[in-house]
């Protein structure tokens, strides 16, 4: 059954719902002069450009899903927050729970937007080559700019080398493409550890 054509009053109800998202920060900075915290928005169109970017090199993956799915990955985060990859609160052992109550009330309050519940649902499963594919990107992304800004964050929370590449090792070879770029990436950052890391 196809999908009543929304008024303007939901145009005015997604605007809000980016302003939500928007108003999510993250724990990684951008560097001088802005020297803030990146919030979702930011993160995601960031993801969503790097995804678009690489796919022509990747044609064997879906260039449109590729996208689809960088925009929706993080947008459960307007109802659960985000959650810091190395938090040493119980937000770790929450996330799930939080996740997954978010994601329901996400597909409760967009009913006519039926491809948005497919990407989150897509994204969550990591079971297709695009899905794995954007997971991975999202975790290459974040260090990029942690490096642009000197590994701040890193630095703010006494993040160790060793405790980035286990995490790191953990969640990017779901995707092979990716996974070279992390090398790479890796490789920098081990050459210069006492730029980006605590020691």
């Amino acid at each position: 059954m196809p999908v009543p054509k929304p008024d303007a009053q939901r145009l005015i109800d997604l605007q809000e719902l980016m302003m939500q998202f928007a108003a999510v920060d993250r724990r990684v900075y951008f560097p001088a002069p802005m020297n803030r915290v990146e919030n979702d928005v930011e993160h995601t169109y960031t993801l969503a450009m790097a995804a678009w970017f690489l796919a022509q090199h990747f044609p064997e993956l879906n260039r449109d899903t590729l996208i689809h799915l960088a925009l929706a990955h993080d947008l459960l985060e307007v109802h659960a927050g985000d959650t810091f990859v190395y938090a040493k609160d119980d937000s770790l052992a929450t996330k799930h729970k939080r996740e997954a109550a978010a994601i329901k009330q996400l597909k409760q309050e967009w009913t006519d937007f039926p491809e948005l519940s497919a990407a989150i649902d897509e994204y969550e499963r990591r079971e297709s080559p695009e899905a794995k594919f954007v997971y991975a990107l999202d975790k290459v992304m974040v260090i990029t700019l942690n490096m642009l800004s000197g590994g701040s964050s890193w630095r703010k929370h006494g993040i160790t080398l060793e405790q980035f590449i286990a995490e790191k090792e953990a969640k990017v070879p779901t995707s092979p493409e990716i996974y070279a770029y992390y090398e790479q990436l890796r490789d920098i950052l081990t050459q210069n550890q006492s730029k980006f890391f605590a020691s």
